[in-house]
């Protein structure tokens, strides 16, 4: 599985070099709008509406959550980030979640993000290793491991979640 994770990461580290094939869009059979699917950029997500900026801006993360998170930023090189752009719980999490790391300055570059469609496929990006059944799954790693994740919904809040997760609680 760490083999596995790394051959991953090196797979989206490939796709960030070659930006082109970012924010990929098609159609979504069901809504009949367009969808991102595969590798994306937070500038992807900007173009997809106003639900990012107003998702991103409406966030009000624990100023004191947010202190204890900045102790443990350095300790996690990677978060993976699984979404839909068509799923309104990713709608609605992962601008907060973005907020979050942008306010404990966690750098942009170490966050991956792969969109997928309603049948949890991501283009020519494979996900399966990772087993994700809902989104948004938000995956935190060391060392290639999994720490752990948070899926689809926070249990109290995304930051005391992710707080509990970096700080092995």
């Amino acid at each position: 599985m760490k083999n596995l994770f790394f051959f991953s990461i090196a797979l989206l580290l490939s796709s960030a070099i070659f930006a082109q094939d970012d924010n990929h869009k098609i159609m979504d059979e069901k809504s009949g709008k367009e969808i991102l699917i595969g590798t994306i950029t937070r500038d992807g997500l900007v173009s997809m509406g106003d639900w990012f900026n107003e998702g991103y801006n409406a966030s009000q993360p624990d100023p004191v959550i947010l202190d204890s998170l900045r102790l443990y930023k350095e300790k996690y090189p990677y978060i993976f980030i699984v979404l839909g752009t068509w799923c309104g719980d990713s709608r609605e999490q992962v601008p907060a979640f973005l907020k979050i790391l942008d306010m404990i300055g966690y750098p942009a570059e170490q966050v991956f993000m792969v969109a997928v469609d309603r049948e949890k496929k991501a283009g020519n990006f494979c996900i399966g290793d990772f087993n994700v059944k809902l989104v948004p799954t938000f995956i935190m790693t060391v060392d290639g491991e999994e720490t752990g994740r948070i899926i689809e919904t926070p249990a109290t809040t995304l930051e005391k979640d992710l707080l509990r997760i970096v700080a092995g609680k």
